[in-house]
Parts: structure tokens; sequence; C-alpha cells
């Protein structure tokens, strides 16, 4: 299964196994996966799963 690790500074923060065919990132706390840091939008960006593939869509979001 996919996983998405989050790291910042080199520090891993978070770590998410990525089981939805879509799953959002932000910093707002109806995202999927929230990142409490100002270097990220509140609706950041979006994975998309295929199978073991999975896509970015970033959501242009300031």
């Amino acid at each position: 299964m996919p996983r998405m690790v989050v790291s910042i500074d080199g520090v891993v923060i978070k770590e998410v196994e990525l089981t939805k065919e879509r799953t959002t990132l932000g910093r707002r706390p109806y995202n999927d996966i929230v990142i409490d840091n100002l270097a990220v939008s509140g609706e950041h960006a979006a994975l998309h799963m295929a199978g073991n593939d999975v896509a970015v869509e970033d959501l242009h979001s300031t």
C-alpha cells in the first residue's frame, strides 16, 4: 500500500497510508492529511490513487 511521508527539515512529522482513491492535504482541519505549517496552503494538494500509482494534483490555493 502506498504511503505518504511528511518531513520538515529532514524530520518526519507524519506517515500516512494512502487507502482512499482521492486524499486531500493541506493546513485546514477537514483535509485527510493535515499539515500545520505556514508553507502549506489550506487546500494544498490532492493525491489520486490508481492501483499502486499515485498522482499529485496541485489545488492552486494560497
